[in-house]
């Protein structure tokens, strides 16, 4: 999905195109640039939507959002990480994964801790 300006404002009702300007300058939300203005995807749209909460419902202050916003980054990053992790041991012999799980629980690494 690739939103313009307008889109996104109809998309985002919370969001005023002052705030879109503002974060887009700050380097909150990093859109393409189109040739017509800067062009939105899904993941800017939903960046969107947590600044909106971020500001708007949390009153958290523009000083604190970069903050905020490298910890989720890192947090996302994270996930990728683990999710690639996830797959070359799945590639693995039997007895590998069957290793790595015996390691994981005695490290207390069990599902919900």
């Amino acid at each position: 999905m690739r939103l313009t300006e307008t889109m996104v404002l109809r998309e985002v009702q919370r969001l005023s195109s002052r705030d879109l300007r503002i974060w887009v300058e700050a380097g909150w939300v990093c859109p393409e640039m189109g040739e017509s203005g800067p062009v939105f995807d899904e993941i800017d749209v939903a960046r969107l939507r947590l600044l909106c909460d971020l500001r708007k419902e949390m009153a958290l202050p523009a000083d604190a959002v970069p903050v905020v916003l490298g910890l989720i980054d890192r947090l996302h990053e994270t996930r990728r990480h683990l999710h690639a992790m996830i797959a070359a041991l799945a590639d693995q012999p039997e007895e590998v994964r069957r290793a790595v799980a015996a390691r994981l629980r005695a490290q207390g690494m069990r599902r919900g801790k």
